[in-house]
């Protein structure tokens, strides 16, 4: 019975402790996620504020840049209304200065409105200025250029100056810019509005995009412009500082339905990225002239903006502190263990007889106690049994306290595997051992009982390469028949114990000591 207390026992202990490991790895689990969300959130954060000063200085930048290319265009119609293409040098001179100054102009050019009629009156004039004869032009993508015609009745719109020009470029000077359908576009928007208008975006000869923005030149009292200012502005070299080549971002500048005037994307995140992450967005409109130009500026965030090396940090952190409360539980449980096993020690000292392990008398005045308020409960009996081992006091004088040892011990196992498991055995003292058995109904209960030890004590003849032949008397006292209390109960038991020992025949020491046939 000891043996399988202890083992469930320690069996209990093991649950616990394995219980006490899974919740350290559960906390620790915990602990790591919530500072990685700390360190997500802090991150996502951080990624934001940068996200919204970038989106601030490109709105900041692309406005200034709208505002500075409608300046110049504006001081460029100003000049062509005052002085027109009368002294090209001038406007040569005023021209080359703002491209040297601003990288992302492309080009200036200035296109003078012409009635059919006046058309070669209008090439002989030009031409006394150039080195080669002008002629008006008309492009039609579906036949090329086209020749004036001097018969319609209609007004061309002939490019007369253009600064720089390209020794391997297409010579455009003559040619009529609202044959153009998209700079046409933007010419009427401008004649509506008397301000700057933009084109949709243009191919150049070396394949960057490029728009064109459009004024007319008023002169004082002119209802109808005859003169137009034209800026051609590289889109690509309008933010020279703040490209990103960071993952996620996209940049797009449109306005109206055209294709955008700038569409930069970066590296695209994957997809389950996409999934965990937010989307950053900001979205802007810049003033130019009678046109809103719409910026929209998106970042997708991923895993590039958490601080890697600082999860790793946190992970170690993290995993040292469960080892060490690990040891600490570890210590603590092993401690309690070593304080649980001197309770138990305590405890067995206290109940229990150290040699037979059996409850000593103590323990069973207190089991008895118990026992009689459940028969009186319940309305049963119980019988006590008295037992004295025969002839002890001269086998352990004579064959010695090691043999007397033995045969108290043998004596316990034998009462122990005869009696139930809800019985209590004792030893009362000495040679001397008490029974309690409860829940007996009827007197031969207890004699079947008694049989039962008296023939289970004649098996025993040998012990430690000796012969021993061992036996018991044995008395009983039913409570409440006999007894209503633990002396009672014992002097009648007693009583009995001795009455049989007197009828017994008592084992002689020779028949002890007589070896096996």
């Amino acid at each position: 019975m000891k043996a399988a207390a202890h083992k469930e026992m320690e069996k209990a202990s093991k649950r616990r402790l394995l219980s006490v490991y899974w919740l350290l790895m559960i906390f620790s689990l915990l602990l790591f996620l919530t500072f990685l969300s700390f360190i997500i959130f802090q991150d996502m954060a951080r990624a934001e504020d940068e996200f919204n000063q970038y989106s601030h200085q490109v709105h900041q930048s692309l406005t200034e840049s709208f505002t500075v290319n409608e300046t110049i265009l504006d001081g460029f119609a100003a000049f062509l209304a005052n002085t027109g293409m009368q002294d090209p040098n001038k406007a040569r001179s005023y021209t080359r200065s703002m491209i040297e100054r601003y990288s992302h102009l492309y080009m200036f050019q200035a296109a003078q409105r012409v009635h059919a009629k006046d058309v070669p009156e209008f090439e002989r004039r030009i031409s006394r200025h150039l080195d080669s004869p002008l002629k008006v032009r008309s492009l039609d993508f579906s036949q090329g250029l086209q020749l004036a015609d001097v018969t319609a009745q209609k007004d061309y719109y002939p490019i007369v100056f253009v600064e720089p020009t390209f020794s391997d470029g297409v010579n455009i000077l003559g040619l009529d810019i609202s044959s153009i359908e998209f700079i046409k576009d933007a010419m009427e928007g401008s004649l509506s509005s008397g301000l700057a208008n933009l084109s949709q975006p243009i191919e150049l000869s070396e394949g960057n995009l490029a728009f064109v923005m459009i004024k007319p030149s008023f002169i004082p009292g002119e209802v109808t412009p005859r003169q137009f200012a034209l800026l051609v502005v590289k889109t690509e070299a309008l933010l020279p500082s703040l490209r990103t080549r960071l993952e996620g971002y996209e940049l797009r500048v449109a306005f109206r339905q055209h294709e955008p005037l700038l569409d930069l994307s970066n590296k695209k995140v994957s997809d389950w990225q996409s999934q965990l992450f937010p989307l950053l967005s900001h979205e802007a409109l810049i003033s130019l002239g009678s046109q809103n130009i719409k910026l929209t500026i998106t970042r997708q965030l991923s895993f590039s903006q958490v601080n890697l090396h600082l999860v790793v940090i946190v992970f170690l952190v993290t995993l040292a502190l469960g080892v060490l409360l690990h040891l600490y539980m570890r210590i603590n449980f092993e401690a309690e263990q070593l304080r649980h096993e001197a309770d138990q020690k305590l405890y067995q000292q206290a109940n229990y007889d150290q040699l037979t392990g059996l409850a000593n008398r103590h323990n069973f005045e207190d089991h008895f106690s118990r026992a009689v308020k459940g028969c009186k409960r319940r309305d049963q009996k119980m019988a006590l049994l008295y037992i004295d081992l025969n002839d002890f006091k001269v086998i352990n004088d004579t064959l010695g306290h090691q043999m007397g040892d033995k045969i108290l011990s043998t004596a316990a196992s034998i009462i122990v595997d005869v009696i139930r498991a809800d019985d209590m055995a004792c030893r009362f003292g000495g040679d001397e051992f008490v029974v309690l058995l409860e829940n007996i109904n009827l007197a031969t209960n207890a004699k079947r009982v008694i049989k039962e030890l008296h023939d289970s004590f004649r098996l025993v003849n040998y012990l430690d390469g000796k012969n021993v032949r061992l036996s018991a008397s044995i008395g009983c006292s039913l409570y409440p028949d006999e007894g209503h209390n633990l002396i009672e109960l014992m002097k009648c038991a007693d009583k009995k114990m001795y009455e049989a020992k007197s009828r017994s025949k008592v084992v002689k020491l020779g028949n002890h000591k007589k070896p096996l046939a």
